[in-house]
Parts: structure tokens; sequence; C-alpha cells
């Protein structure tokens, strides 16, 4: 039989492992909640080609795929480019393409560029680069 003694250690040494365990997670949630964010960055990449939407009158364009591998939510503003003479825009126009909502963390865009070519009559694939706003 064991003895009254020993029972009640059992159940303290239990009790203070558990309170030693919430304690832990207890630091580590605060830790987390603490730490600095880290900058928002944007990945993107390369160009695929991809037919024109009708009415584009561009016979070259390119899709890029933006995401944000940051850890919390930000605009974008995205530019393109394109060398020998040709001339690279979103489909807004512009060569700078900002977004209306903030792309979520692991979240995406697909973005078009359209290239009308330049004096040699070609349509090169253009440069593309994001940031954070």
């Amino acid at each position: 039989m064991a003895s009254p003694g020993g029972s009640r250690f059992t159940v303290t040494a239990i009790l203070s492992g558990v309170l030693l365990a919430a304690i832990a997670a207890g630091a580590i949630l605060l830790a987390i909640q603490l730490r600095p964010d880290a900058p928002i960055r944007f990945a993107w990449g390369e160009p695929e080609g991809v037919d024109c939407p009708e009415g584009v009158g561009t016979p070259a364009c390119f899709r890029f795929v933006v995401t944000n591998l940051g850890n919390r939510p930000s605009d974008v503003r995205c530019r393109a480019s394109a060398a020998e003479g040709a001339r690279a825009t979103f489909l807004n126009g512009s060569p700078t393409y900002e977004s209306v909502f903030p792309v979520e963390p692991g979240g995406g865009l697909e973005l078009t560029v359209k290239v009308d070519p330049g004096v040699t009559g070609t349509a090169p694939e253009p440069s593309f680069s994001c940031r954070a706003v």
C-alpha cells in the first residue's frame, strides 16, 4: 500500500511540470508577438509569353506572377521596361503598376505586360521589378 505522502509528492510533481510547461508556452507566445516585423519583400517569376487580350493592339504580351514574401499585407508597385527601343507597359498603358488593394502574405498577383516592338520590329522580353509601398 502506497503512503499518503508518496501520492501527494507525485501530484505535486505533475502539477509543477504542468505549471512550468504553461509558463514556457506563455513566454514563447509573448516572444512571437513582440518580434519585429520583417521587411516586406516581393518576388516575381520569369516572364511567360501569353496571348494579348483582345483589343490591346500589341503583338506581344508577357505574364509575371508577383508574390508577397512578407509577414503582413502590403501594397506593391511594379515597373516594366524593354530594351532595343521597344516600349513595355501594363494593360493600363503605363510602365508602372500600383496595386489597388494590399497583397496578403503569401498571396500573389498576376500581371500582364504588353511590349510594343522597337525599331528592329521585334518585341523583346521585358524587364520587371517590384517593391512594397
